[in-house]
């Protein structure tokens, strides 16, 4: 019997999506409103050029919050895309190369060859991280400049230092775009489909994927989350926005030069993301918004203004790292307060404990009710991990049987979590092979190892602590889950099929846990969590990816007696009741004995012992292993 099948979870009417409550539709007409009126009362084309602008570093601000805010990727390039979008719209709207390209045509294609250069330059950079990430991305930056600078001999492509001017005026469907107000009105439009783009994609499963890159590549990848994918994305999506805002930014001005995308630009929008929060969309446009007006008031100071923003970073990064919008509940649902309602009639861990406490020790009757299958669900063939000539593993055998619960005990640095690490895809082995299922999976990546079919849990909690707790969970469905951007930002019914069951099946799995993670913890970050239930979260985590085998790494770790007979019983449950098969390393023997159908026990990567536990735990050699060797 699946989780699916045995609990009754359903979603209630009220939990209708945010933005259709009475108060948000409200506040966002009044906004629209707002923005409607304001090119109408601006006191004169000064301010309304400052008004315009401000639409197009939102635009700028949403691009790089998608590379730098939800996937977490230090992108120094992001203003190269800018420009590209800029003399693309430059060389096809002008008397440059004489061509004379329709600005509905202009304008996706800017868009998406800026796009294509972001997706290769990612491509290019997949491997790192941090500060060589940001290395690699500004010399890219740089390199753009530089050719912006000299592409003007022997053929004059930029234009050099002279750029590029007198495009051809702007007509949509006849209607030509030529007073300010008009541009005002075109590029806050273009600014609006952004907004909504990043609100929808930030509550999907793109969204989600990108979040969990952004706190824990690791963990993300080895939740079912295609890292490598999700990093071309989230550069090929921001480059998007740029080119797109680049080419209006060059009808707009008329002409394109190379200052116009240098470094400062780059702090600038850097800044408005920094100021509103990363990954938080309403707060980017907030910032976006003060650090467009803000330098106005400025701009007598000169030299000045640069230094004032870093001085508003430094000053925000001590008072409110997470961003001016960071924490701010106006926008969010309220904490929901614990209620049966919402979770259905699930089986609560408060049961499994007493039932655990009354008799630790399975029956022989219970025993061979659930005796494990014939059937081999995971096969390992002489696996040996090699570090540097340290033999991690070696030569490790093991057929392990669908129902069946194996537990790998060992002293610390037996090799224990390594084997773990081999059959979840993040170490390549030096040598064996690995079948599951009767297929081979040697060498896949963790991704596609839980794709197949097998989740874990680590050692050290690898939880994503800046997402809620039903986010983590969430993101558990990633790769059951195929809705692409297109279907995301349409909101076709493969998104809304999946969002659907995604709600229903992750809420029915936190219900296995009872209170624990139901209610109110539904929104709350993962950080904020006990310890006990930061465990659990992370086996509900791996429970969502509808896995056959579970990797259990530890699970009772740092738990008190009574969460310990708790979650002793609840993975006898998984066994007994959902029919899980699940390999659990454990270093409290009170619960090898009470959940194990097997034992192992390793030392310096070898197999010491194998058979039930009684027969394990009076091994001369296990007891030598953990307690050393007798004096003779």
């Amino acid at each position: 019997m699946t989780i699916q099948e045995s609990n009754t979870a359903t979603l209630t009417g009220s939990e209708s999506p945010r933005w259709r409550t009475p108060w948000h539709l409200m506040l966002y007409g009044i906004v629209a409103a707002v923005l409607m009126a304001a090119p109408h009362v601006m006191p004169d084309n000064y301010w309304l050029r400052i008004y315009t602008m401000t639409g197009l570093w939102i635009m700028l601000a949403l691009g790089l919050n998608v590379v730098a805010g939800f996937a977490g990727l230090l992108d120094l390039s992001y203003v190269a895309f800018f420009g590209i979008g800029g003399y693309c719209f430059a060389l096809l709207s002008s008397s440059q190369f004489d061509i004379h390209l329709p600005f509905l045509l202009v304008l996706p294609l800017a868009a998406i060859f800026t796009m294509g250069v972001g997706f290769a330059l990612g491509s290019t950079s997949l491997r790192l991280k941090g500060d060589y990430l940001a290395i690699v991305t500004l010399a890219f930056a740089q390199i753009f400049k530089l050719l912006l600078l000299n592409l003007d001999t022997p053929i004059n492509i930029t234009g050099g230092v002279n750029g590029i001017y007198s495009f051809d005026p702007i007509s949509i469907f006849g209607f030509r775009i030529l007073s300010p107000v008009a541009y005002a009105y075109l590029i806050w439009f273009a600014a609006l489909i952004v907004a909504i783009g990043a609100f929808r994609i930030k509550a999907s499963r793109i969204g989600r994927g990108w979040e969990a890159l952004r706190e824990d590549e690791l963990a993300a990848e080895a939740t079912g989350v295609n890292t490598t994918w999700m990093k071309l994305m989230a550069f090929a999506g921001g480059a998007f926005v740029a080119g797109a805002a680049g080419a209006l930014f060059a009808s707009f001005q008329d002409s394109v030069f190379p200052n116009n995308f240098d470094f400062p630009q780059l702090v600038i929008v850097y800044c408005m993301v920094i100021l509103g929060g990363l990954g938080n969309v309403t707060g980017v446009i907030l910032g976006a918004v003060i650090l467009s007006i803000l330098p106005e008031f400025l701009r007598e100071y000169g030299a000045y203004r640069m230094m004032s923003y870093g001085l508003i970073l430094i000053v925000l990064m001590a008072l409110r790292p997470q961003g001016i919008m960071g924490g701010i509940g106006f926008l969010s649902k309220k904490k929901q307060r614990p209620d049966k309602d919402k979770t259905g009639k699930l089986r609560a861990s408060t049961d499994l404990y007493y039932a655990a406490k009354k008799d630790s020790r399975p029956s022989p009757a219970m025993q061979d009710k659930y005796h494990p299958g014939d059937q081999v669900m995971l096969k390992l063939e002489d696996l040996t991990q090699d570090f540097g000539g340290i033999k991690a593993l070696d030569n490790f055998n093991l057929d392990l049987h669908e129902r069946e619960i194996l537990s790998i005990i060992g002293p610390n640095g037996a090799g224990k979590t390594t084997l773990f690490n081999l059959i979840s895809g993040i170490y390549p082995p030096s040598a064996g092979r690995i079948f599951f299922e009767g297929r081979p999976i040697t060498g896949l990546r963790p991704h596609k190892v839980v794709k197949a079919g097998i989740a874990r849990t680590f050692q050290n909690l690898r939880l994503f602590n800046n997402m809620s707790v039903l986010d983590n969970a969430r993101v558990g469905r990633f790769c059951r889950t195929g809705a692409g951007p297109l279907s995301t930002l349409l909101r076709l019914p493969r998104h809304n099929r999946e969002e659907r069951d995604t709600e229903l099946k992750t809420r029915q799995i936190l219900g296995l846990f009872g209170g624990r993670l139901t209610g109110y913890r539904f929104d709350q970050e993962a950080m904020f969590l006990s310890y006990a239930n930061r465990r659990r979260l992370e086996i509900a985590r791996a429970l969502a990816t509808e896995a056959k085998l579970l990797l259990l790494d530890e699970p009772s770790a740092g738990m008190n007696p009574q969460e310990t007979l708790e979650i002793t019983a609840f993975i006898k449950s998984l066994r007994d009741d959902h029919g899980y098969t699940i390999l659990v390393i454990e270093h409290k023997l009170n619960v090898v004995r009470t959940i194990s159908d097997r034992v192992i026990a390793l030392d310096y990567g070898l197999r010491i012992a194998e058979g039930s536990y009684a027969e394990v735990a009076c091994n001369e050699q296990v007891i030598e292993a953990y307690l050393g060797r007798k004096k003779r």
